[in-house]
């Protein structure tokens, strides 16, 4: 295994299933080989409240590369996030996690030095009836966001052509965790880049 992770980057547009994908992907390839980094709490916010001004969404990749050079086996934090009000409260202290050879980010646009960049989308009918629902079951407001959320994925999709897999979120999840673990086995394997 390499010293620096391998990055596997799971893109998509809002509810395509990306977390949940890079959950099972994490599960795939084994705990202690991988580990979902959740990349939403990456996002660049404001740390303090403000007027929301809609603007593309984009990612402190800066931020997680610091936690990312961690050495292998250290416990490290996201963010500490507020997502009711959008702000950042502190740059650690969220959600735990360890540095493992393999990581998976789930974000909109896939990071800078991504070794895999799976595409992952989902039709819009679907996508919006998850995020109703899961607005529904987190007391949330997210579908108010829906057309920001699609204009940075529309952004996203027009500048982004390379992509090593792309894959349905209507498919079964394990299905295409399976894909994508077999993809990094063959990249962690040979060596070098393998494309499905």
């Amino acid at each position: 295994m390499p010293a620096r992770p391998i990055i596997v980057s799971i893109c998509g547009p809002s509810n395509a299933g990306k977390s949940q994908l890079a959950k099972a992907v994490a599960v795939a390839v084994g705990e202690h080989s991988c580990a979902r980094i959740p990349t939403d709490y990456f996002l660049n916010l404001p740390s303090a409240p403000g007027p929301c001004t809609p603007t593309p969404i984009t990612y402190d990749w800066a931020l997680l590369d610091q936690i990312v050079d961690q050495p292998l086996g250290t416990t490290v934090t996201t963010p500490d996030v507020d997502f009711d009000r959008l702000v950042r409260r502190a740059p650690a202290g969220g959600l735990a996690f360890v540095v493992r050879p393999i990581l998976v980010t789930d974000a909109f646009v896939p990071h800078p030095a991504a070794t895999v960049r799976i595409r992952l989308t989902a039709s819009a009918s679907v996508r919006r009836a998850r995020i109703i629902a899961r607005d529904a079951r987190w007391g949330a407001r997210v579908v108010e966001r829906w057309d920001l959320l699609e204009h940075t994925w529309d952004d996203v999709a027009s500048r982004s052509d390379h992509w090593d897999l792309r894959l349905s979120g209507e498919e079964p999840i394990e299905d295409n965790a399976a894909l994508i673990a077999e993809l990094v086995g063959l990249l962690v394997h040979r060596g070098t880049p393998a494309s499905l």
